[in-house]
């Protein structure tokens, strides 16, 4: 989506095989590598060619939120948002992108595995969504998380390897209730 998001725009997922294509750039962040995500994450950033080249996603969006850097009207807009912690199972996927004037409504789906587990890892997923140039002015998110429960990856005994492409076949409404954060941003 390099392109920008025109003042009424809807970008939506229509079928299965496009689960994923929403989102820019996605990063897994292993457990085990000594971060842990109790709660999901949203954040504004600029252009991301201003990511240290070699920089992980995950390291750039804890290096811009202590630094907080102002973006114009001539840099690309990103949202970053970081999951909670997630067993290996457990699928991340944009469903979708709407822009209503200066506020933009992300839905994601958060489907959690119901079957057994053999060996598992944690997990949590950078996202990383480029809203393009925006003229100056006053921007609001709101990123929805909607949880999904599930038993059956479309092949099984590839869990872990593809990841970015091994999606649910049987998920449906999970009972919590869904997550909702929110930014605001301003492009000068």
């Amino acid at each position: 989506m390099t392109a920008s998001l025109s003042a009424d725009t809807l970008k939506k997922v229509k079928d299965r095989s496009q689960r994923g294509t929403l989102s820019d750039q996605r990063q897994l962040v292993r457990g085990d590598t000594g971060k842990w995500n109790d709660s999901a994450t949203l954040q504004h950033a600029p252009a991301i060619q201003q990511k240290p080249q070699g920089m992980s996603l995950d390291d750039w969006a804890d290096e811009l939120a202590e630094k907080k850097p102002a973006t114009t009207a001539s840099d690309d807009n990103w949202l970053l948002f970081r999951t909670r912690h997630l067993d290996d199972n457990d699928r991340v996927w944009i469903e979708k992108i709407e822009r209503s004037g200066n506020t933009f409504t992300i839905t994601m789906h958060e489907a959690i595995w119901q079957g057994n587990y053999f060996k598992t890892f944690t997990y949590y997923e950078v996202t990383a969504v480029n809203l393009g140039k925006l003229p100056s002015g006053n921007y609001t998110v709101k990123w929805i998380v909607k949880p999904l429960i599930f038993k059956q990856l479309e092949k099984p005994r590839e869990a872990q390897n593809n990841y970015h492409t091994n999606w649910p076949l049987d998920d449906q409404p999970g009972s919590v209730q869904p997550v909702e954060l929110k930014a605001a941003f301003s492009v000068r």
